[in-house]
């Protein structure tokens, strides 16, 4: 059952957005923002819906003396740290910032020797037409990304799907998208088969994906894997 059509989805999406949503649950949610874009439309209405919008018409400057004042009333002078117990705090504070520091510049060379390399396997295009989408693969076979020159974006009833199409096999679906310009994730499965020989297609489906498990809808673009 897809994900678009559980009738608890906005209670599922609000779990999400609060960080309630753990473990297998949370893992199936966020396969379903890759591959159902219904389910990812509502996480941005409800993003955009609780997100607090700021307004200068309520901004207001107090007046200069008005810390002064409120500091007078409510006797803050005698809640005042001694300036020794001030040094302690910045020293502190000056190693907490520098041990920060070092762990980001660490964490930052990590990424760096671990960050994959995308390599470009097929330019997909319409017949007869210039290639518009490219398709590039990581080094390790798990990551695929497409790359179109302009935006290509699904109607609200329509879905496009990925296809792996084996020299002499069937198609093999290897994600649902709302739109072609997304670095996914290929299936396990599938991992090691997007080789010389193979094609990529990319067809127009319904929402949430051919019903069928096989193409359904028109092929808008394919390309040759080299």
């Amino acid at each position: 059952m897809k994900l678009a059509q559980h009738r608890h989805l906005d209670a599922l999406t609000g779990e999400y957005m609060l960080g309630t949503l753990r473990g297998g649950a949370r893992r199936r949610f966020e396969r379903a923002l890759r591959e159902e874009p219904t389910v990812a439309l509502r996480l941005r209405n409800l993003q955009r819906d609780f997100t607090p919008r700021y307004s200068q018409r309520i901004a207001a400057t107090p007046p200069p003396a008005g810390w002064k004042r409120l500091e007078r009333e409510l006797k803050l002078s005698q809640h005042r740290a001694p300036w020794y117990s001030r040094v302690v705090f910045l020293r502190a504070w000056a190693l907490g910032v520098t041990a920060a520091f070092v762990f980001g510049i660490a964490l930052l060379a990590l990424r760096a020797t671990t960050d994959t390399t995308l390599t470009p396997i097929a330019q997909l295009a319409l017949k007869g037409a210039p290639p518009s989408v490219t398709a590039a693969l990581s080094s390790d076979g798990a990551t695929l990304e497409l790359r179109a020159e302009r935006p290509i974006v699904a109607g609200p009833l329509r879905s496009y799907e990925l296809w792996l199409i084996p020299e002499g096999g069937a198609p093999i679906s290897l994600a649902v998208l709302g739109q072609i310009d997304a670095t996914l994730r290929i299936p396990a499965a599938q991992v090691g088969r997007l080789r010389p020989g193979a094609q990529l297609a990319i067809t127009v489906e319904p929402v949430g994906g051919s019903p069928t498990g096989g193409p359904t809808g028109p092929v808008i673009l394919s390309g040759a894997i080299s």
